[in-house]
């Protein structure tokens, strides 16, 4: 591999590797051919399911996975950027090889290249028959095929890799920057927001914007963050992908990670949120563990003068309306309830992606 990576040294790329499971062999092709100080700009081979959720922020649902991939891409993008990259890229693998033991299920491998406009997604199946470094050789090859196609702009050639790619316009760019910056599908005032990730969208989320419409009388749009402080960063494949379920109603696509953010962005604006969401807003672990700093952040969006519309939620099993949170006064004094016997669906998305991580396990055994 060794003009592959040469060709690679001799870009302007500069960028960050994060590996797991089979990733080696790339690593080893990169440092051992001169330049490749000035490409990679980092490397890590997060093993150890402990290094794997400090570098996620959390536990993956599935540690060999696209999502999981698309993650580590994104998390190697921003280190990228942190590290004053000049043509910045991520790389994320995550992968599920043959061990000495026996495997069960479908030895694959997922992995993903992000840039500031574009993010591309691959899936490479393997031979649960081959050996390890048998499969290794072969997931190499795909992934440097990957790189020269998604960095060096060299023809894709159809082969046992499933590809995925996606541009954004120019608009989204700006959303991976540092700066806030807010873009919607379509026309909208910003006036009525309902916020949230949408993994994946469902008929209470609809239904509380409906409901949230007709209490103020404005017209609502959904806001997806690509940064959120609770949860991994989000690539434009999955915006987009999240967007086609959204379709018919405006969105706000944002890097807004909280809410006094979005207060400042949006000024005067109605938030329909659910309970569980509120609660985070008056926990000081998003403010740093500063109380002070948590109390401040709530007198802006105070000043800001928005509204909290809260739905009741379940939570732990049990539901939880506004008055059951213990806020601080100056919170409470911006949020509006919406009574259970008005508005009430115990529906989740954490409860939808379980039930599909089920579906997709079962599959695999």
């Amino acid at each position: 591999m060794t003009a592959r990576a040469e060709r690679l040294h001799a870009s302007p790329w500069q960028g960050v590797f994060y590996l797991t499971g089979g990733g080696s062999p790339l690593l080893a092709d990169l440092l051992t051919i001169p330049g490749a100080s000035k490409t990679v700009k980092e490397a890590s081979v997060p093993y150890a399911e402990q290094a794997l959720r400090q570098l996620l922020g959390s536990a993956p649902e599935q540690a060999a996975s696209m999502l999981t991939g698309r993650i580590l891409a994104m998390r190697a993008l921003q280190r990228a950027l942190a590290l004053d990259a000049d043509r910045a890229f991520g790389f994320g693998l995550t992968a599920s090889l043959s061990s000495a033991t026996t495997k069960r299920g479908q030895t694959r491998a997922y992995w993903a290249i992000q840039t500031i406009s574009q993010s591309s997604s691959y899936t490479l199946i393997l031979n649960n028959a081959d050996s390890r470094t048998e499969q290794e050789q072969q997931l190499n090859q795909a992934l440097w095929h990957s790189i020269e196609h998604s960095l060096l702009g060299e023809e894709w050639v159809e082969c046992a890799t499933k590809k995925s790619s996606f541009t954004a316009p120019e608009h989204w760019q700006p959303l991976l920057a540092q700066s806030t910056w807010a873009t919607c599908t379509q026309d909208h005032n910003g006036e009525l927001i309902l916020p949230g990730s949408f993994n994946p969208v469902h008929q209470g989320h609809r239904q509380m914007l409906a409901l949230a419409e007709s209490i103020t009388g404005r017209t609502g749009a959904f806001e997806l963050t690509l940064r959120n402080a609770d949860k991994p960063d989000l690539d434009y494949l999955t915006v987009r992908e999240r967007l086609i379920d959204l379709e018919g109603t405006p969105v706000w696509l944002t890097n807004l990670s909280n809410f006094e953010q979005k207060a400042r962005r949006f000024p005067g604006a109605v938030f329909a949120l659910g309970a569980d969401t509120l609660a985070r807003v008056a926990q000081p672990r998003f403010y740093a563990d500063d109380q002070r700093r948590m109390l401040q952040a709530i007198d802006n969006m105070v000043q800001q003068n928005i509204t909290f519309l809260v739905f009741g939620r379940v939570e732990h099993g049990r539901f939880v309306e506004l008055s059951d949170l213990d806020l601080p006064s100056s919170l409470t004094s911006i949020c509006r309830a919406v009574p259970a016997e008005v508005y009430r669906n115990d529906i989740s998305s954490s409860a939808i992606r379980a039930a599909q991580s089920q579906v997709v396990s079962d599959s695999y055994t």
